[in-house]
């Protein structure tokens, strides 16, 4: 073509266009979904009840071995994966966690509330090991709210702590997603508020037995 002549208008159909940017959007939800999945997870204190004595720790903390009946209140499921440096899933990653019960009461000789009575068929706490592609799974009851001083009283949570090899140990907490008091708690309001939501699981499915689930993924530095 001539430099002097004038470029003939190229025309597409509206459908193919309308299809490219369809397309585009998805590529970029997906990239910015991959990169939310790949942020790391705000660390939270431990805690004072992290547990003094370890006795049974397997996944289901609604049972202990010997005692004939249940876990006092809601039983739900928790899973999710461990990713580390790269997005890549964490096998073996060493997953502890510990909880109130459904009381707001812990197994722990510091927490002195006697108003609030211990369940002898409650285990407290669970130790695991992520699988090859770093997923894992426990079972646990809804834990209670209870008072961290008289102007402050702390959410349901459940408490993690996660150990993998070339990666900084991490110290976290989960939140249920809806509950009231997350709006109020001293320490979820130290997490930046775009970073909130990654620590609040809403236990919006059901399992094959009508069990609530969560999903609770966690992402850990490298060291």
């Amino acid at each position: 073509m001539d430099a002097g002549q004038p470029r003939a208008k190229v025309h597409l159909p509206r459908r193919r266009i309308l299809a490219g940017v369809a397309a585009g959007a998805a590529v970029l939800a997906a990239g910015t979904a991959a990169r939310a999945a790949c942020a790391l997870t705000p660390r939270q204190p431990e805690g004072p009840f992290y547990p003094v004595a370890i006795g049974e720790a397997d996944w289901d903390l609604t049972r202990v071995a010997g005692a004939a009946g249940r876990a006092e209140g809601t039983v739900i499921e928790v899973t999710g994966r461990i990713f580390g440096a790269g997005c890549r899933p964490l096998p073996g990653c060493v997953i502890e966690l510990w909880q109130a019960n459904r009381h707001g009461r812990y197994d722990h000789p510091g927490d002195r509330q006697r108003d609030r009575r211990l369940d002898p068929n409650f285990q407290g706490y669970a130790r695991l090991a992520a699988a090859a592609d770093g997923a894992y799974r426990f079972v646990t009851i809804m834990p209670g709210a209870y008072p961290a001083s008289y102007v402050w009283m702390r959410p349901p949570h459940i408490h993690f702590r996660l150990h993998a090899p070339g990666h900084r140990p991490l110290t976290t907490q989960m939140y249920f997603a809806g509950e009231p008091l997350n709006e109020r708690d001293r320490l979820l309001a130290r997490v930046p508020p775009d970073r909130r939501a990654a620590l609040q699981v809403a236990f919006d499915r059901r399992t094959a037995d009508g069990v609530p689930a969560g999903t609770f993924d966690m992402t850990l530095a490298g060291s």
